[in-house]
């Protein structure tokens, strides 16, 4: 960023913004986005369907405000910088950010974003980013019907994706990465052979946008893969040409550690002044003082600590200092401004006495010198195993209380919201979706959380009617509830205390609202059902979940409650702890409804019992389960982004496991390499050796076994870990891009077909009216009357009226 100090014109219109009123009107009031661009260095509102699309000629400022379940806000400003826009509209981005962190009381965390290099923080903020050539001083362009200009789009990310413009040529091409090609009313997607599923799918998604939202579905969508193009699609690319070999997803952020620096930023010499304190592979939180500021530097990123008793100038200069700091550097370099007392996980991770986060044990970068970035460099194993090893999985939510409150439960009947009967609170039915609103008392004011939870097994329309009404209810109470999507298995903490240890998960549900489905309402209606009790760390983790009625649904960590018509079975595992025994005994008292309670413990099964079961079978026993004093740990292993990356899983269940990736399940006396049906070789290699080095850097015994597990033949000491693991939906690989294009060609030909339909009925009527008209021209012609209008009615016309009368 330009300097705020500068000499000269610029300077002048820089230090001019001192003088301005604020340009920002409420800002941070309420939870989510917030953007402004810099017109005639003026931060300027942008409208929330702008939001995404940004000019390489301009710069921007971007507030997200989050707000936890306590009721607190929290904010990230960023000031994003196009690679074309001008030094002056760059410093006063960087003006504006100081002044609206000023006006929120210096609490964001302020991100420094240059364009092609935005960090993840920054890209979470965006379903997609597009990149528009010019800026606000280009001016607007008139809009002709059906006349556009043609573009080649390159869409880049499998997370949040890149759409940028590139040159409209074969060479520009690459055979990993997808590309739509923008004709007006021809639009190409294009597949490289080494593009990923969930690359083709992003291209569709931002295709099918150019198609229905900027053409009005009147366009006509495309597919083809290398190799089998049309000839209309080099034609519009301006001729066929070899297409180059894929390239790594290489990413200019990282959370990767170079060697550290902290430079000491202070004002005591009475003007700005940067001292070095110390360099090395580690840092002590004491180094900080609360009257200076500090940057933070680990090669891959650059800190701007602000300590609370820092000097006006010193809070005022630190960004400035931190972005001067970078020169010579690639431009992807990260700077971010973090307020003592708000660190972010990150931060505190660069410092030994600050317990490391639980973020993906990422070290794919390197360090880079000059202006040329280096390639992406793999971490080894034993590196990824301590990533692994360092990670916590400490509970991070912010619990909005003891759940003490008011309780309302809703679920979604034909679309509408019903009232539950309070006497079955806490009780789900996987089939369906529901709404629970939580009111309680925070600082004095009621405050409300709205759960919208999803059954894995409810359809789409009712799920998109409960996230609906959720919004609904949010707009009834002023827009001041918090909402919180919640998936089946994925329940948080808070939302488990409401229920008192009876929160329940049942098979089946009601019917679609849709009266053309042929679904049923489908409940177990048997008299015969087991729930398997699961959880660890307390009653606000464990709950319970129907599992199929056999015997390998069992093992001796867990408890069940069996009910059949006559009787209703506790079975306590010999690894049960007294958490579960105490919610199996409450779901017990739910669920038994006048049935004779009869608890069991391991070994001492009365024959009714596995009668009901239909018969003893083998399940995992306490010799194969391991010691109860610390719960499963799973961790994603991908290379979706170019490099081989290791992140835990929290409240880990079924649906976390993917088909495209490799997952690595820490049980305490074993570790599983669970192996999706999709995934790559590098995938299965590189997790079987993180997974070697992980047992051994945990000192887990040389005998600890490393077991491979395949996607569809999970054996029950695997499954055991998960709460209410459905056998049933044995998951066949989905390609996305393949079902979305299947579905979006599918409504193209209908729409395609009802057209023609209409220009044929348009025809036909047209036919019918000419048929007509000759026939009554025929007849009129055989009766002798003259042959004239066939519509002319035979009466003689009136008269016509008198004249008008003399003035």
């Amino acid at each position: 960023a330009a300097s705020l100090r500068a000499s000269g014109p610029e300077g002048g219109r820089l230090r001019h913004l001192r003088k301005m009123s604020s340009d920002f009107a409420n800002p941070g009031s309420k939870p989510g986005l917030e953007i402004w661009r810099i017109e005639s260095l003026a931060a300027v509102p942008l409208p929330a369907k702008d939001f995404g699309t940004f000019y390489d000629g301009d710069s921007y400022l971007v507030l997200k405000t989050t707000e936890t379940t306590g009721g607190k806000y929290v904010y990230d400003l960023f000031f994003w910088l196009g690679s074309e826009s001008s030094q002056d509209e760059q410093g006063a981005a960087a003006y504006k950010a100081v002044e609206l962190d000023d006006l929120l009381g210096g609490a964001p965390v302020q991100h420094r974003e240059v364009q092609d290099c935005e960090s993840d923080s920054f890209l979470g903020c965006f379903k997609k980013i597009s990149y528009e050539k010019g800026g606000v001083k280009s001016g607007f362009r008139k809009v002709e019907r059906d006349v556009y200009e043609t573009r080649l789009l390159h869409v880049k990310g499998s997370r949040t994706v890149r759409i940028k413009p590139v040159a409209i040529d074969h060479t520009t091409l690459n055979a990993g990465d997808v590309f739509v090609l923008d004709a007006g009313l021809s639009i190409y997607l294009w597949n490289g052979s080494g593009a990923s599923h969930k690359e083709k799918a992003k291209g569709l998604e931002v295709a099918l946008a150019i198609k229905d939202d900027e053409r009005g579905g009147r366009a006509k969508l495309t597919a083809c893969d290398q190799g089998a193009e049309e000839a209309a699609f080099w034609e519009a690319l301006g001729g066929q040409g070899p297409v180059a070999a894929a390239t790594p997803d290489d990413s200019p952020t990282g959370s990767s550690k170079g060697a550290l620096k902290l430079v000491r930023v202070s004002d005591a010499s009475g003007s700005l002044s940067t001292t070095e304190v110390a360099c090395g592979d580690t840092l002590e939180r004491s180094m900080l003082d609360s009257k200076d500021v500090f940057i933070v530097d680990n090669e891959a990123e650059v800190f701007v600590w602000v300590g609370k008793e820092a000097t006006a100038d010193e809070k005022k200069g630190g960004m400035e200092t931190g972005v001067k700091y970078t020169a010579g550097r690639p431009k992807g370099v990260r700077v971010t401004k973090v307020s003592e007392g708000a660190e972010p996980a990150l931060f505190k991770s660069l410092f030994k006495s600050w317990k490391p986060p639980a973020t993906p044990a990422d070290f794919s970068m390197v360090g880079r010198s000059g202006n040329v970035a280096q390639a992406t460099a793999q971490a080894s194993a034993a590196d990824l195993a301590k990533g692994m090893s360092d990670c916590s999985f400490g509970e991070s939510e912010d619990v909005a209380d003891d759940g003490s409150g008011k309780t309302e439960m809703f679920r979604i009947e034909d679309f509408e919201p019903v009232p539950v009967d309070q006497a079955t609170y806490g009780q789900f039915f996987a089939g369906d979706s529901y709404i629970v609103k939580y009111t309680y008392l925070s600082s004095g004011r009621e405050a409300t959380l709205l759960y919208f939870w999803l059954g894995k097994d409810s359809t789409t329309d009712e799920q998109g009617a409960a996230a609906l009404h959720a919004k609904q209810m949010d707009d009834n109470l002023g827009g001041q509830a918090t909402q919180v999507r919640v998936t089946m298995g994925k329940e948080p903490p808070h939302l488990v205390r409401l229920f008192g240890g009876k929160l329940v998960v049942h098979s089946g549900g009601r019917a679609s609202g849709f009266k053309n489905k042929g679904d049923e309402d489908s409940y177990d209606e048997d008299g015969v059902a087991l729930y398997h009790v699961k959880g660890f760390g307390g009653a606000d983790s464990t709950k319970a979940a129907q599992v199929a009625e056999v015997a390998t649904s069992l093992n001796s960590g867990d408890c069940f409650v069996l009910l059949t018509p006559a009787a209703a079975f506790l079975w306590a595992g010999n690894g049960a702890n007294e958490t579960e025994k105490a919610t199996a005994q409450a779901v017990c008292g739910v669920l038994k409804q006048g049935r004779k309670l009869q608890e069991v413990a391991e070994g001492g099964e009365p024959d009714a019992f596995w009668e009901a079961l239909g018969g003893k079978g083998e399940y995992p026993s306490s010799s194969v389960l391991p010691e109860p004093d610390r719960p499963a740990r799973l961790f994603l292993c991908s290379n979706a982004t170019g490099a081989f990356k290791v992140e835990p899983l929290a409240h880990f269940s079924q649906s976390d496991l993917e088909e495209g990736d490799v997952y690595l399940l820490d049980v305490g006396n074993a570790v599983f390499v669970w192996v999706g049906s999709e995934a790559n070789e590098l995938e299965k290699g590189m997790a079987a050796e993180t997974a070697a080095s992980y047992v051994a850097l945990e000192g887990y015994s040389a005998d600890t076994a490393v077991l491979t597990v395949k996607s569809g033949s999970e054996p029950p000491i695997f499954t055991s870990h998960f709460l209410g693991w459905d056998a049933s939906r044995a998951k066949v690989f989905l390609d996305p891009y393949e079902a979305k294009l299947a579905k979006a060609m599918a409504e193209q030909e209908a729409a395609q077909a009802a057209e023609e339909e209409a220009r044929a009925a348009s025809a036909a009527a047209k036919a019918d009216a000419v048929a007509k008209a000759e026939a009554e021209r025929a007849s009129k012609a055989s009766s002798g009357a003259p042959d004239g209008d066939p519509f002319e009615d035979d009466e003689p016309e009136p008269p016509p009226p008198p004249p008008p009368p003399p003035p």
